[in-house]
């Protein structure tokens, strides 16, 4: 197996601190590695349609919702994991761009929608095409079955880390 930085880091705690187990700090710094590289990537990617990760999620959390591309504000910000203050800042910055556009609920007059405009719709559809193929690019190394398994491993972390 070929050694990468983390083997000489785990190398040297275990030589300065053999009372401590470096297999576990592997794993956590190999992940937070690629984490920085992926986000990189992903964030180099995204410039070549002048777009930030948080306008990327935004307009992918409501591309993601399929025709009419429309959320309530609150379930918007909910999916995005930000307090309604923030979103709507963000919503803000998005509808200056004419990439979303704010629509009255007829149903409840308290409640605000955001969908995408159509040339917010053309800009995510392009970007995520280029986010998906950075993803592949990223993955090619690995088998598909390997890729599974990494997937697998992985969300039984993130699931048990969730609880």
């Amino acid at each position: 197996m070929i050694r990468d930085i983390i083997d000489e880091l785990q190398s040297d705690w275990s030589v300065q601190r053999p009372d401590l187990d470096i297999e576990p700090m592997g794993v956590v710094l190999r992940i937070q590695t690629l984490a920085k590289i992926l986000g990189d990537q992903t964030s180099a990617r995204l410039q070549e349609f002048d777009l930030q990760w948080w306008q990327y999620d935004v307009l992918s959390t409501l591309r993601r919702q399929g025709k009419p591309f429309i959320m309530a504000t609150t379930e918007l910000a909910a999916s995005t994991r930000l307090t309604t203050g923030a979103m709507t800042n963000r919503i803000d910055r998005l509808e200056e761009d004419n990439l979303v556009r704010r629509i009255k609920d007829d149903n409840d007059g308290r409640r605000v929608l955001v969908q995408l405009t159509k040339k917010g719709l053309k800009l995510i559809e392009e970007a995520t095409k280029a986010r998906f193929e950075t993803a592949t690019e990223a993955l090619e190394s690995l088998s598909t079955r390997q890729r599974n398994s990494l997937s697998d491993l992985l969300r039984l972390v993130l699931t048990n880390l969730a609880d």
